[in-house]
């Protein structure tokens, strides 16, 4: 496998929050076949699944490389743990992984819900590429959290058992204080001010006891609020004008547009002939004219003018 070829390639990053649309961005991408792209190779989902693909099939890419030889795959694989997402650098491992990913096209595109903070070590392995945040509306993400979409497949009983657990979660939107199953945000926010993120807020100025003994919902307002603000600040001092912000509704409305607007910052030509039919709006956030998304949205830190503007 080869290494990094310094001034050779060209090289985006998609960063989002996980139920952000950015495997949607990375497919969009994926249609350019000018493009190699990873779907997030930090992710554990990987060691779950290789060399088999996984549902979504957004595997390919993994086995298409190394599945002839899958101990070339195990010997680079290191995947993040839910805390270390919180940390700003990769381990030795994981720097070597994502260089070599780096180096086995012209053009890569990465997706990744995990590397928010991040941010200082891709640059220190990616000087001169490009990075999109990628965000959704705060309350369009915590609903993606807290009312999560169910599957209508399988029997009848399977069925009917999803649809009770969503009327339940519609039932604790307000009040829940834990995350429902298998949202994976548990361990990496925590309930408790000592807790690792618990402290990180308190550092950069948040009312964290306040906020980390509250409800879900304001506990993932705040989590949204500051990996929002930390990307915002740093990437434009880290990437300058190779760094671009994208609010997935927008391009969900018109992914065309959004993707034209990307190719002309990565300074390339748009493939003719490719459609976004399968791009569609996300899910609206779960009543958001009650007035406790307005009460959570300030304890979780909040501005005035951001109560109009984020949430």
């Amino acid at each position: 496998m080869t290494g990094r070829i310094e001034g050779k390639q060209k090289a985006v990053w998609i960063l989002g929050l996980n139920h952000s649309g950015t495997t949607i961005v990375w497919k969009a991408f994926r249609k350019d076949a000018r493009f190699l792209c990873f779907d997030e190779p930090l992710t554990p989902d990987i060691g779950l699944h290789f060399p088999r693909n996984n549902i979504k099939l957004t595997f390919d890419e993994y086995i298409n490389l190394f599945g002839n030889d899958p101990d070339i795959f195990w010997g680079l694989y290191a995947s993040i743990d839910h805390l270390q997402e919180l940390d700003h650098e990769f381990t030795v491992e994981q720097e070597h992984y994502l260089r070599t990913l780096l180096g086995q096209a012209d053009n890569v595109v990465v997706d990744e819900t995990h590397l928010h903070l991040h941010l200082p070590s891709i640059k220190h392995i990616s000087p001169d590429d490009y990075v999109v945040h990628l965000y959704r509306c705060a309350s369009g993400f915590v609903t993606s959290h807290l009312r999560p979409n169910w599957s209508r497949d399988g029997s009848i009983q399977r069925r009917v058992v999803r649809w009770l657990r969503h009327e339940v979660d519609k039932k604790l939107f307000w009040s829940r204080t834990d995350f429902p199953p298998g949202m994976r945000r548990d361990d990496v926010i925590g309930n408790h001010p000592q807790s690792k993120f618990g402290l990180m807020l308190a550092e950069a100025g948040y009312d964290s006891n306040r906020i980390m003994n509250s409800t879900a919902l304001v506990r993932l307002l705040a989590y949204w609020h500051y990996h929002y603000h930390y990307l915002e600040r740093e990437g434009p001092k880290l990437f300058g004008n190779k760094f671009m912000s994208l609010h997935y509704e927008n391009f969900a409305t018109s992914p065309a547009e959004s993707m034209s607007d990307m190719y002309e910052w990565l300074n390339l030509s748009l493939p003719a002939g490719i459609h976004y039919s399968d791009v569609h709006a996300p899910r609206p956030p779960f009543k958001l004219n009650n007035p406790r998304w307005t009460e959570a949205a300030r304890i979780a830190g909040f501005s005035v003018e951001e109560l109009e503007t984020l949430l």
